[in-house]
């Protein structure tokens, strides 16, 4: 039994200086009990949420709200 994972176990996906992604988040295919296609695309939709931040200039304290919104846009 999986005690954990799917959308409606996710916790808060973004605080002030921080964000969950991976398997913390509860990105699981639980259907499939498959988990690593699904980690790595919350990864890399946080760093290019990062690195967005960070060409605008925002100061490490904000929230990644871009990453919420490209997640939820996503496959995933």
């Amino acid at each position: 039994a999986i005690c954990q994972c799917g959308f409606n176990s996710m916790p808060k996906m973004v605080f002030n200086g921080g964000s969950l992604m991976g398997c913390e988040l509860g990105t699981m295919n639980f259907a499939s009990i498959k988990g690593s296609h699904s980690a790595m695309k919350s990864g890399m939709l946080a760093a290019e949420a990062v690195a967005d931040a960070l060409i605008a200039g925002s100061e490490g304290g904000d929230q990644l709200n871009s990453y919420v919104s490209a997640f939820k846009a996503s496959w995933l």
